[in-house]
């Protein structure tokens, strides 16, 4: 227990000083390079506490956050139902394969531009992050399922039947638990990245999000707004991943 006690201090020490040199070296280039082109710390966390009094940012925050939660919840069940399929038959994970690959490569900007020319704003901004989220999801699933113990599988063949919705879901769907946790704080934190650029880019004025305030102050060249908004992304992803991870250690325990 007391091992575990410095283990932990330890850890969060060692944390708290890479947060600490992340934050010098911060400092660092803004005084070397252009307090108004790279803001320093003092001059970001100003400007943050102007933005949290507007309303306008937690209507922007509510906007990105609505959109990825969307576009998760429909990446996992299409990830599931499919990764479910592709872990039990080989077949459909060797058709599905290549769609994978060209998902997982495919350069984000060019996947938002064609989006966009083809859909309205609201509805490309959706696609582009289920698009970038499913295949992470998805082969998260399907290597939780290879990774299953081949006698758990012929216990099941023999017992019962192992594609039954009762097996699925209470031997091996628990069993994969660990891939598809670390799947979705993967995809989470890539959905969050990928809707903000898509907002930037997308830059539509009548669909908040945080994206569309970056654009704001990069258009004016009010760089310290970039800052506090990318400031308050980072906040976000890793208050979700934080969230996940412990729900994971719940899980193994």
């Amino acid at each position: 227990m007391q091992k575990n006690q410095k283990k932990i201090w330890r850890e969060l020490i060692l944390v708290l000083a890479g947060i600490g040199f992340v934050f010098v070296l911060w400092w660092l280039l803004s005084f070397l390079i252009s307090s108004t082109l790279f803001p320093g710390p003092l001059e970001t966390f100003s400007e943050l506490g102007i933005l949290l009094k507007k309303e306008s940012t937690y209507l922007a925050i509510g906007g990105t956050i609505t959109r990825l939660l969307l576009s998760f919840l429909i990446s996992f069940i299409f990830a599931f139902v499919l990764g479910v399929v592709a872990g039990f038959i080989k077949a459909v994970k060797t058709f599905l394969n290549p769609l994978v690959i060209i998902l997982r490569t495919i350069p984000t900007a060019a996947l938002i531009l064609i989006m966009v020319v083809l859909l309205l704003p609201q509805y490309s901004l959706l696609i582009v992050t289920f698009l970038m989220m499913f295949p992470i999801i998805y082969e998260a699933i399907v290597t939780g399922i290879e990774s299953i113990d081949e006698s758990v599988m012929m216990a099941l063949k023999i017992d019962a039947k192992p594609y039954s919705a009762q097996s699925i879901f209470r031997v091996i769907i628990p069993m994969s638990g660990p891939y598809i946790l670390l799947g979705i704080i993967q995809s989470v934190g890539l959905g969050m990245k990928v809707s903000i650029m898509a907002e930037v880019l997308v830059g539509n004025n009548r669909i908040p999000g945080l994206g569309i305030i970056i654009k704001e102050g990069y258009q004016y060249a009010y760089m310290s707004q970039v800052f506090a908004v990318s400031l308050i992304a980072i906040a976000l992803i890793g208050l979700l991943d934080l969230g996940l991870r412990l729900a994971k250690k719940k899980i193994k325990h």
